[in-house]
């Protein structure tokens, strides 16, 4: 049996007063309803994840330390006191005590070479990091000769006389003695230096007859014009490294750098030129079908292949952005191919190094030239991060980016790289200009004795790495290690930046020196800001991704000489832990 109700003829049939009682009924229901459709709506959308009870440094605009945040779908959702965030909870919500632990953003590496670490990864390592003296150096090449078949290229990285002062270095005649039955090539821990013998030579196709690839990239030869083994710069090098190069090897190699990264607290990483294919790279990245690190990458002009269609400021992957060309202006302090006022000085070391006498390197590109770069890539969307060490280099790039006008790509600033002898004169025009330096700190930690006795002298080693005058000027600037060069050790490159302390306890440029709470923006918002993301990661605020890491001492309140022994506890990217 069916009943209907005419609700028409009820209303008719009601007195006034009964039909002002049905009407409050009816708005009753129907708040009733909406307060339960909009507590259900609280329990679908309430924070995924709570932390609270720990020391929350947000690394804002204000630098302010909160001890509570939530997460839901990978976004920071809010941020402050435990008790009130804790309000939010609901029964989907992963509470995390953190103890009185410290949670801050995860680190930003603004300058760092990946995929040079992979494929350096599987050289023998000679450095002076693993070995202290010349003996212990050729002794772990003659134990791989030892035990790699006859034929195989043999490859060795971090040859380094600063760190190891002893040491000989390998001629071609030399490295023929103790390989006789397989190509070898060494390089040095700059990367700038490479040497080889006669059989990797002669399978690269290299003799006395082949021309100088130029800008700096050479084969030296001796007085009879054979070669002697030493070539500068891996423009030069790299037909000897490609058995080092092949894809099928590289791809584990480059998980492994990513993971290591991610080990050390970064969560997004800038790869600056000698880039694995992109597709690889993703695909690298990926770990149980998630990315576990933001990847920005800047091409050589021998890459510019791999250029996606979309220029830098319209791409929208949060994972993976391929934003610019890198350039070479100079070189390295270790070759003396950096850019200088002043001569290299006649020493010992510079003389192994293989820097000739009153030398002051030379630019790589010319001033018109760069303009023009700069204007033809810039005006593709495509933002510049520019190498330049030296102080004549500096001023030259300075003078191409003011005559050029070149203006900045959407969020991308331009970006000056490493900045050894960065002029303090020059810094105001360059903030004008939106310019950014990356510092190459560490140059200071384990090179800067030889710096200042034995390649550019003590007046000029007093003026390197100007960075609290960068931050004076508000230009954002960043710390790096240049890895495979240095450790990707942040709180290394932190330290560094704070004391100015050289490995013998010495003190370059003292009054740059900088403190924690800028240290940490050079390692986080900064580098966020140089890559264009600065509204979406580098710091903890409402509406930005949840890339963070827990460690289990405060920064701010630990004593300098002990940062770099800071314990770190879990890594999270968009909110999933990944360490």
């Amino acid at each position: 049996m069916k009943t209907h109700f005419n609700f028409s003829a009820l209303r008719h049939s009601l007195t006034p007063p009964q039909l002002a009682q049905l009407a409050q009924i009816a708005r009753l229901t129907q708040l009733a309803l909406l307060a339960l459709l909009l507590s259900a709506c609280a329990k679908d959308n309430g924070p995924e994840l709570i932390f609270h009870n720990g020391i929350v440094l947000t690394v804002n605009s204000k630098d302010e330390v909160v001890d509570a945040i939530a997460i839901r779908q990978g976004v920071i959702v809010a941020l402050g006191r435990s008790a009130d965030l804790l309000k939010l909870k609901t029964e989907r919500t992963e509470l995390h005590d953190l103890q009185g632990h410290t949670l801050m953003p995860g680190f930003v590496a603004a300058h760092e070479h990946p995929t040079l670490s992979a494929i350096f990864n599987a050289a023998v390592d000679l450095s002076g990091f693993s070995h202290q003296n010349n003996a212990q150096v050729w002794q772990a090449l003659r134990l791989a000769v030892k035990n790699t078949p006859k034929g195989e290229w043999i490859y060795g990285a971090g040859l380094d006389p600063i760190l190891v002062p002893d040491l000989q270095m390998p001629m071609r005649q030399a490295l023929d003695l103790i390989a006789p039955d397989h190509p070898v090539v060494l390089a040095a821990q700059s990367l700038h230096s490479f040497w080889a013998n006669s059989k990797a030579f002669e399978a690269a196709g290299i003799n006395r007859e082949t021309a100088d690839p130029g800008a700096g990239a050479y084969y030296q030869r001796d007085l009879h014009g054979e070669l002697s083994g030493f070539i500068a710069e891996g423009r030069a090098a790299a037909p000897l490294l490609k058995e080092l190069k092949s894809p099928w090897k590289l791809f584990n190699r480059y998980s492994q750098v990513l993971d290591g990264l991610v080990a050390r607290g970064y969560t997004s990483m800038a790869s600056l030129g000698y880039n694995v294919p992109p597709l690889m790279a993703r695909l690298a990245s990926s770990k149980n079908f998630q990315p576990r690190i933001r990847q920005f990458f800047y091409l050589v002009e021998d890459e510019l292949k791999y250029l996606p269609d979309a220029p830098a400021a319209a791409q929208q992957d949060p994972y993976f952005r391929v934003l610019g060309v890198k350039l070479w202006h100079d070189g390295s302090p270790y070759t003396g191919s950096m850019y200088t006022s002043a001569a290299y000085l006649d020493t010992p070391l510079a003389q192994a190094l293989n820097i000739a006498p009153n030398s002051h390197g030379a630019a790589m590109i010319e001033t018109t030239e760069l303009q023009a770069k700069l204007e033809k890539y810039s005006r593709s969307g495509w933002q510049l991060a520019i190498h330049s060490q030296g102080d004549a280099s500096n001023r030259e790039v300075a003078a191409a980016i003011a005559l050029n006008q070149a203006k900045p790509v959407a969020d991308l600033p331009l970006r000056i790289e490493h900045s050894v002898l960065l002029p303090i004169d020059l810094m105001p025009r360059l903030a004008e200009l939106r310019v950014t330096p990356s510092f190459h700190i560490n140059h200071i930690l384990y090179y800067g004795d030889a710096l200042s006795a034995s390649l550019i002298g003590p007046q000029m080693a007093q003026q390197v790495l100007p960075v609290k005058r960068a931050f004076e000027l508000d230009m954002h600037p960043t710390l790096h290690a240049d890895s495979p060069m240095f450790p990707p050790n942040a709180y290394s490159l932190m330290k560094t930046a704070i004391t100015r302390k050289t490995s013998s306890g010495a003190h370059l440029n003292l009054e740059q020196a900088i403190t924690i709470e800028q240290a940490l923006r050079a390692m986080t918002i900064n580098g966020a800001y140089q890559l264009g993301v600065a509204d979406k990661t580098g710091s903890l605020e409402v509406g930005k991704w949840a890339d963070l890491q827990i460690i289990k001492q405060n920064p701010y309140r630990t004593p300098t000489d002990a940062l770099d022994r800071i314990e770190l506890l879990s890594v999270y990217l968009a909110g999933r832990k990944q360490f």
